[in-house]
């Protein structure tokens, strides 16, 4: 019996020698005046025993099994399982294995196995949340997280993220390097998928903006900063955060992501960038219905998307470029032909070559396109130099290079002794001339 049940017990003495009235039990012990008579019907008939509750001692109905126990403490021991918090590891053990379990059960089990959690709580500290925008579409966090992804005996790579801070739906592609062409195809999905947002909100990297800027500054127009100049003919209002806290949403969504995606990776076999990039529309979508948020508001803030031609030719890399007499622009040390109209030149004029994510390049003029260039392997990249290595080299026979001139030995010419370079340029001064006074006829 427990210290409870012993003061019930003195209790329900007390009131079957009629010490004390029901009233008064009730008040001595917690319960109602009903549930007191109760108990001395049973005190009555078997004595002490009858105090203790009936389901002390028998297994519950819902209990996990001995064999299924040690099934989960045996999972939960092995990779991948192993490298998943309590939440995560129930989803991933009811999907892959068929074990249902409660999120508390999972936690027991590993406590009881001798397993902690990967996932270490650190103690909170005092940065007050900002309140969340009222509509989807107001302002979209975007950033960058490097990891391992794949696992820690192959390379990191980056995630670029952007997560609506109103409903938390993330939208997220892979590359090798936080670079200006992964946040423009991150944007062309985010346009694609739900439309144009009003606030883009993130660090003082330079590739968002020139640096030096305080915390809002209106995107430049500088031919320098492609993605602030995308922006600016979007709409899109640029906000720069002055601490990571500041944008501390996409700041968790990535401590989130790193606990399950390298997971949710290794169970699929995506050990690649591109495998990773087709299987993650999937993954976000599972993500956003788990983690989705209602807004204040049902409308959307987001704008309609451009047409397909206009939204092609704000997200592609411009740059300006003179053309030569022959038609021809200089782009990354290859000469790029135009190929205008027989009755069109653009000599001495400036052109942009626009080069799309897809890898696709062309010419423009005064906003109108003038040409098709050759095309890349995708996704082109912001150095010239980087896009026209992945040009297809000219086909046809490679011209054999002309041989070397032998060198000629110098000659030394030596002017002969009476050549006139010889001669004196000194003349000799006159001799006087003598007359003689001689007679006539003398």
């Amino acid at each position: 019996m427990s210290v409870k049940d012993q003061q019930r017990f003195r209790v329900l003495a007390l009131l079957h020698e009629r010490h004390i009235t029901a009233r008064e039990a009730a008040e001595m012990v917690g319960l109602c005046v009903r549930q007191v008579r109760r108990l001395l019907v049973r005190y009555r008939a078997e004595g002490a025993p009858g105090i203790v509750h009936r389901n002390r001692g028998r297994q519950p109905a819902h209990a996990l099994t001995r064999e299924l126990v040690a099934r989960i403490a045996q999972c939960l021991a092995e990779p991948p399982y192993s490298a998943a918090n309590n939440h995560h590891a129930r989803e991933l053990l009811a999907e892959h294995e068929g074990i249902e379990a409660s999120v508390s059960s999972i936690r027991r089990v590993r406590r009881a196995a001798g397993l902690s959690s990967p996932r270490k709580r650190r103690p909170p500290k005092p940065h007050p949340p900002r309140d969340r925008k009222p509509q989807a579409g107001m302002m979209l966090l975007i950033d960058a997280s490097k990891h391992h992804w794949f696992g820690p005996s192959r390379p990191p790579c980056h995630l670029l993220a952007a997560i609506d801070d109103a409903t938390n739906e993330v939208f997220a592609i892979f590359r090798q390097e936080e670079d200006t062409v992964g946040y423009v195809l991150l944007l062309q999905q985010v346009v694609k998928a739900r439309g144009v947002p009003l606030v883009l909100y993130s660090d003082h990297r330079t590739l968002f903006g020139s640096p030096g800027c305080g915390s809002v500054q209106p995107a430049p127009s500088g031919p320098g900063v492609q993605f602030a100049r995308i922006c600016q003919e979007l709409g899109i209002h640029q906000s720069f955060a002055n601490s990571p806290q500041a944008k501390g949403r996409v700041e968790r969504l990535f401590g989130t992501l790193q606990g399950r995606l390298p997971i949710e990776l290794e169970l699929r076999d995506a050990h690649l960038i591109d495998d990773a990039n087709r299987l993650l529309p999937g993954l976000l979508k599972r993500h956003n219905h788990r983690f989705r948020k209602t807004p204040d508001s049902p409308d959307s803030a987001y704008r309609p998307a451009p047409d397909t031609d206009v939204l092609r030719h704000i997200l592609a890399l411009r740059f300006p470029r003179t053309v030569a007499n022959d038609n021809t622009v200089s782009f990354g040390g290859r000469c790029l032909l135009l190929r205008p109209k027989p009755d069109r030149s653009y000599a001495g004029k400036t052109v942009e070559v626009l080069v799309e994510p897809n890898g696709r390049i062309s010419f423009s003029h005064h906003h109108a396109c003038i040409g098709q260039g050759p095309k890349v392997r995708p996704p082109a990249s912001v150095r010239p130099s980087d896009i026209v290595a992945d040009l297809p080299t000219p086909s046809g026979p490679t011209p054999s290079p002309e041989p070397p001139r032998p060198r000629r030995e110098p000659v030394v010419v030596r002017p002969s002794p009476d050549h006139p370079w010889r001669r004196s340029t000194v003349r000799p001064p006159k001799q006087p001339t003598v007359q003689s006074n001689q007679p006539v006829g003398g």
